[in-house]
């Protein structure tokens, strides 16, 4: 078996040139390419933390329209948990955004106790009817991301204290979703549509992103 060789410095050039290719090539980022150093699994871990265990609560807070939060230079998203959310997003210019519009999470309890039971949970929930996001009207692919089993730091007030009751501290997560990492957009207003109506008793989701970017 021949071996193929990639020269260092050209593919650390490849990888700074994916961090700032203008959304003209293409949105996102592909699942293959690591955003700021990171897999899209780590990428998915960081979106579920944030999620799930920040004080901010994000998915509570969504409802009444915050967008989101700047961290480590990467503008996090939030996700609808509710049909016809709307969001005014102000990001900065060169920010890229990440966002994940439809997971299904697993966490341990009396019935899901081992890692394997808790990653086939969130697999197994990860079925949907419908499911899609365009940014300005361009369909974006929606990879699926398996996190793994991870500990996502519960503090006070996030999601998993205040809303599902499982307290602070590290709760041990299986995360299944699409994460979708888009390239820094260009000056001006730009708009993300995305929904997902999951099988069974999964429920319906959807919400109008109307960014401005200055």
């Amino acid at each position: 078996m021949r071996r193929k060789v990639v020269p260092l410095l050209p593919l650390v050039a490849l990888l700074l040139l994916w961090s700032t290719l203008p959304a003209s090539a293409g949105p996102a980022l592909p699942s293959t390419a690591r955003p700021h150093g990171q897999t899209y699994e780590e990428w998915a871990r960081r979106i579920g933390q944030f999620y799930l265990g920040d004080a901010s609560n994000p998915l509570i807070a969504g409802l009444d329209g915050e967008c989101g939060q700047l961290i480590d230079g990467v503008f996090f998203m939030a996700a609808p948990i509710d049909v016809g959310v709307e969001f005014d997003c102000e990001i900065p210019v060169g920010t890229p955004i990440v966002l994940s519009h439809a997971g299904f999470f697993t966490f341990e309890d009396a019935v899901l106790d081992t890692d394997e039971e808790l990653i086939a949970a969130a697999d197994a929930g990860f079925t949907f009817t419908s499911n899609s996001l365009t940014v300005d009207e361009v369909a974006v692919p929606l990879p699926t991301v398996h996190a793994g089993a991870f500990d996502v730091i519960s503090e006070s007030g996030s999601f998993y204290d205040s809303v599902v009751g499982v307290g602070t501290g590290p709760i041990r997560t299986a995360l299944t979703a699409n994460v979708i990492f888009l390239h820094p957009l260009a000056p001006g207003e730009h708009t993300i549509e995305a929904e997902v109506t999951f099988t069974g008793d999964g429920g319906a989701f959807s919400a109008t992103y109307h960014l401005d970017v200055g």
